[in-house]
């Protein structure tokens, strides 16, 4: 009877796992359903509100809403499937936006406030989503929402606070395109990502403007309205800042359908799509001739009077017979500026030239005698030219002459640039020579005429003397090819007697013939680029294999909880005492694929962990087994040998890691003869660290000792750049074939204990692969053959918490089958809870370590506070890598590894208990 009683309670976990799937699934398809209503819906707000239907039609939910939490603490409601509802307030008596629940009493949590009468509702689901945002489902039914519920409002929670913030989106973008189509300037939008801009959009007013109508204008280049000149500079400008995509104001002559000409002034401003890409033109129009043509009329008339007077570019000034000033070009400001008056027509200028001198003032230089007072006397006394010294700096030529009206006509020529010539070409010439880069001159011949003392080291004449005269290209041993008249660069060598010098050379063509080139010493520069170039790509292959390490430890992590589960499940079946026969052989199977993928877990935790180098084992019991694992896998046209020196070589790290290395270096040897006949060879050695040659991958300690394991085959080979990259991460010689990641976890591996690996090939020779292991002292553990299939665990009350409800059972049940009364929790904050309530209840506390809401170290920590003395177990993932202070040296009562062995876990519960009853 107890036998059939366990046969059943398999059966009904094996259903239960059964019923759980198709909830899942039945869950799968509505959300699927729902996101298909919100994908298809025609516009953000349908999509809203399919949501809202969605919720009605999957959960019976009476009312939806989202609501949002503003700065003053109210809470908003923003969308609703009840109108009325939309953007009134609401208060509710629990924080809505701390994290999902599900209220099956509204009425007994406290006053909740609002248009709605919450008080008329059975139940209340709250999500919250991002920004403030939450999602509120209310059912009027006499029933309360169930669990199932929770879990799709959940999903749809995210999509809602999108679908509201695309509404609001839609809603200004609805305003922007009115106000556009309303506006009495000319808008036109062009499609900036295809190739020649075609209008995808024009208003109202850009049809009166031009003349066309939209149909007319859409599709076309905005060009087709230009009666600008092809060259004409502010087309060009045009032009270019449409092909740059970038923003102007522009000032063109157009001509409309009539075939009228007008002046049109169009502003040009890019916009970019949500990605930040610049996806339209803008160009705003508007008709500006009346404007242009007053400014051209009074422009003509100005030029007319300026045109001979501002051609030469000297100041020039009309002064009237009482001294007023009739007209003045803007050089008379440059030179003699007046913030006062400013030179303006009509002013006088005895004013002017006060506010001159007065501003004059605070300027390092003195002004000429004669000029010191403003005098219009003396200035049209003046008989010949002027040299007059300003304060600024400048000298000027000052010129009057006497009109017949009485008026005076002033010019000044600014002479400083002539005076300073002389000097301003000796700071050049020594400018030059102070020059760190070469810098000389030729002539068409290239034969030097002038060079400085930086260009004489540079090309290798003793002085530069001893260059003039010769072809400066003849001191390199590259040819160079140079064109009279035009520019050049070049890279070119020289022997530079220790080492080999590279020059880069640019050369500008003169005028009157010759060149001026430039000659640079980039030695150095070259060497600096190429080794950071170097550097960064070590960079960029240790984060790589860094991402692959954390992949790696992920995965693992979350296949150790469904490990957990199948381990856990088998050891429950195999506690029947009267388990058929024709089962057993299934759970042994079952047993030892569980095992085995716990090592290959561990294998790829410690790859994450990046060390491998805790343990200690025998090389032969790697070799042993390597031969039935290789030929399997190698057709029969491949022979595989093992060579090795001695036996009993002792190893650090993991046997399981040197044995994936060198299985994955057989593969590769595999590979690379094909189907053509070949060997593979692996021979086993030791080496001293000084003895081994420079390697490809890791680092070698010339104290230590090695064993020297070289994997030889007889394959195509590989050039030397190929075998400098096969460690790189995803690098690969088998196209789709290879992943580009067994070399780099191969190279992680040996370096993770401290090796290092040697790549030896060429083509058409074949490749030997030698990996350099760190030898250690061989220890043997002894095993604990200590063995208990049942522990007396009655008396004790568990508290089991994990987030994997599956892992929760398993360990659960085989507790219970040990006399232990187990509670399990999936939410840490409740076991927490539990135990704060009542310590004494509770015999120990088995917990996961990674958890939502609150990890495994922190639940111990304050579970100490309440209960000292209570038992903590920790099962985890990363047991082998776990370092938080409040679980390590002796903080808890044990560590275990995930998937944890039952046995084990129930040994280290009755070793807890055993000091408790002793004290009893």
């Amino acid at each position: 009877m107890k036998q059939d009683e366990r046969l059943r309670e398999a059966l009904l976990e094996l259903q239960l796992l059964s019923d759980r799937e198709a909830r899942t699934l039945a869950e799968t398809q509505t959300l699927l359903e729902c996101l298909e209503a919100y994908s298809t819906a025609p516009s953000p707000a349908a999509a809203l509100a399919s949501i809202f239907v969605s919720l009605q039609q999957k959960i019976d939910a009476s009312a939806s809403m989202v609501v949002h939490a503003k700065a003053d603490g109210k809470i908003s409601v923003l969308a609703s499937n009840i109108p009325e509802l939309i953007d009134t307030e609401l208060s509710a008596p629990i924080d809505l936006f701390a994290r999902p629940r599900n209220v099956t009493n509204l009425s007994m949590i406290g006053v909740w406030k609002g248009r709605l009468n919450f008080y008329n509702f059975a139940g209340l689901l709250v999500v919250p989503a991002r920004d403030e945002t939450a999602l509120l489902c209310l059912r009027d039914r006499p029933s309360a929402f169930g669990k199932d519920s929770l879990s799709l409002v959940t999903r749809l929670a995210g999509l809602a606070a999108q679908a509201v913030q695309n509404s609001k989106i839609a809603a200004e973008n609805n305003l922007l395109a009115a106000t556009i189509a309303g506006s009495s300037s000319g808008f036109a939008i062009s499609d900036a990502a295809a190739d020649d801009r075609p209008l995808i959009y024009v208003n109202a007013a850009f049809e009166k403007l031009s003349g066309y109508r939209a149909e007319e204008a859409l599709g076309q280049n905005c060009r087709f309205l230009t009666a600008e000149p092809e060259d004409s500079p502010e087309r060009t400008r045009l032009r270019e800042a449409v092909k740059l995509r970038t923003s102007g104001k522009f000032l063109l002559r157009n001509r409309r359908k009539s075939g009228e000409l007008f002046w049109n002034e169009l502003t040009l401003f890019p916009v970019r799509d949500s990605a930040g890409k610049i996806s339209n033109l803008v160009a705003t129009q508007s008709d500006v001739t009346e404007r242009v043509e007053a400014a051209q009329e009074r422009d003509r008339a100005r030029a007319s009077m300026e045109g001979a007077l501002a051609a030469t570019g000297d100041a020039f000034l009309v002064l009237e017979a009482n001294g007023r000033v009739s007209f003045t070009n803007t050089a008379v400001n440059d030179l003699f500026p007046a913030p006062k008056y400013k030179w303006a027509i009509g002013s006088d200028f005895e004013d002017n030239w006060a506010d001159y001198l007065d501003e004059a003032r605070n300027q390092p230089g003195r002004i000429t005698r004669l000029f010191k007072d403003a005098d219009f006397a003396v200035l049209a006394g003046m008989s010949g030219p002027q040299e007059l010294d300003l304060p600024g700096g400048r000298s000027v030529l000052l010129r009057t002459a006497r009109l017949d009206d009485g008026g005076l006509v002033v010019s000044a020529t600014d002479v400083t640039a002539m005076k300073s010539a002389q000097q301003l070409l000796a700071e050049r010439l020594a400018s030059i020579e102070a020059a760190t880069d070469g810098i000389a001159v030729t002539n068409d011949a290239g034969r030097l005429t002038y060079l400085n003392s930086a260009a004489a080291a540079l090309l290798g004449f003793d002085s530069a003397s001893n260059g003039l005269g010769r072809r400066w290209f003849r001191q390199y041993t590259d040819s160079v090819s140079v064109t009279a008249g035009q520019p050049f660069e070049a890279t070119l060598t020289r022997d530079g007697g220790a080492q080999t010098l590279t020059h880069e050379i640019t050369g500008s063509p003169l005028e009157n013939g010759g060149a001026v080139i430039v000659v640079r010493d980039i030695t150095d520069s070259l060497e600096t680029e190429a080794r950071e170039e170097e550097l960064m790509q070590d960079l960029i292959r240790l984060q790589r294999q860094e991402a692959i390490a954390q992949l790696t430890a992920g995965v693992a992590h979350d296949f150790n909880n469904l490990l957990s589960a199948i381990n856990g499940s088998a050891a429950l079946i195999g506690t029947s005492e009267n388990l058929p026969d024709d089962v057993r052989p299934h759970l042994e199977r079952i047993t030892a694929a569980g095992a085995q993928s716990a090592k290959l877990v561990n294998r790829l935790l410690d790859i994450g962990a990046g060390s491998e180098a805790g343990g200690v084992f025998d090389l032969s019991s790697v070799l042993a087994d390597l031969t039935e694992l290789v030929r399997p896998s190698l057709p029969h046209s491949i022979t595989f040998d093992v060579v090795a020196a001695r036996s009993g070589v002792a190893l650090r790290g993991a046997p399981d890691a040197l044995s994936q290395v060198l299985i994955n270096l057989c593969m590769n040897g595999r590979d690379a003869i094909g189907a053509e006949s070949g060997q593979i060879e692996l021979n086993a050695s030791q080496v001293k660290g000084s003895d081994v040659p420079p390697v490809t991958v890791g680092q070698i300690d010339e104290n230590g000792r090695y064993a020297c394991l070289a994997v030889r085959d007889t394959g195509a080979g590989m050039d030397a750049e190929t075998a400098d990259s096969i460690f790189k991460p995803y690098f690969t010689t088998k196209g789709r074939m290879g992943t580009g990641l067994g070399l780099a976890i191969v190279a992680m591996q040996v370096q993770s204990v401290g090796g290092a690996i040697d790549v030896a090939s060429a083509p058409g020779r074949g490749t030997t692969v030698s990996v350099y292991w760190p030898l250690a002292s061989l220890r043997r553990d002894a095993a604990d053959t200590a063995h208990q299939e049942l522990f007396d665990l009655s008396d004790m009350t568990v508290i089991v918490v994990d987030d994997d409800p599956d892992v929760a059972h398993v360990i659960s049940r085989y507790l219970e089958a040990n006399g232990a009364e187990v509670a399990t929790c999936q939410d840490p904050r409740d076991a927490l809870t539990a135990i704060t309530e009542d310590p004494e209840s509770w015999s120990a506390l088995i917990t996961d370590y990674d958890m939502p809401a609150m990890n495994g170290g922190e639940l111990a920590a304050r579970v100490r506070d309440v209960a000292p003395d209570l038992p903590i177990i920790v099962v985890t993932a990363l047991a082998r890598r776990l370092t938080d202070p409040r679980l390590v040296n002796g903080q808890v009562t044990g560590i275990l590894s995930k998937p944890v062995e039952l046995d084990q876990l129930c040994g280290t519960l009755a070793e807890a208990q055993a000091p408790a009853k002793e004290g009893a």
